[in-house]
């Protein structure tokens, strides 16, 4: 009994010190200088961008991979998802394509091709990394993506 105290007290302390930690002062970190987030259009993602996805706590297998995302004027993307080497490594190669939809720093990729239905990201304050935790369909687990502006002259 006194394991199950000790556990549920330190669950306690530790989610107050998350609360306290994300209202403290770096809670507007992703706010934009005028001290609201502004919606960001489409047409300010366009070009490619480059990065990984990786299994949160992953032990005996990965689900790792490199995505390719190109992302156009009027907000359409289209994506490469390729596997990261390794023997146990249960990510599949994939292509998404559909549209990009911005709110404030967030930019949902709503899919309409492969098994990913969407994806939410946040924008980072400089608006060149885009970065998250999404459920892959494949493996039914909790992958981070960070997805990073290719400023390569050339980026296609």
């Amino acid at each position: 009994m006194s394991h199950h105290r000790f556990a549920t007290g330190l669950s306690a302390v530790a989610l107050v010190v998350l609360v306290a930690g994300c209202a403290g002062p770096n809670a507007d970190l992703f706010e934009s200088a005028t001290g609201g987030a502004a919606p960001a259009p489409p047409s300010e993602l366009r070009g490619a961008w480059r990065g990984t996805f990786g299994w949160v706590g992953a032990n005996f297998y990965e689900d790792e991979a490199r995505i390719i995302l190109r992302i156009e004027e009027d907000g359409t993307f289209s994506a490469t998802v390729t596997r990261n080497g390794g023997a146990n490594n249960l990510a599949k190669a994939t292509t998404w394509a559909g549209t990009a939809v911005t709110s404030g720093n967030r930019v949902t990729l709503r899919n309409s091709k492969g098994p990913w239905g969407w994806v939410t990201l946040v924008r980072s304050r400089n608006g060149n990394v885009l970065y998250g935790v999404a459920s892959d369909p494949v493996t039914k687990a909790n992958v981070m993506l960070k997805i990073e502006r290719d400023s390569r002259p050339e980026a296609p």
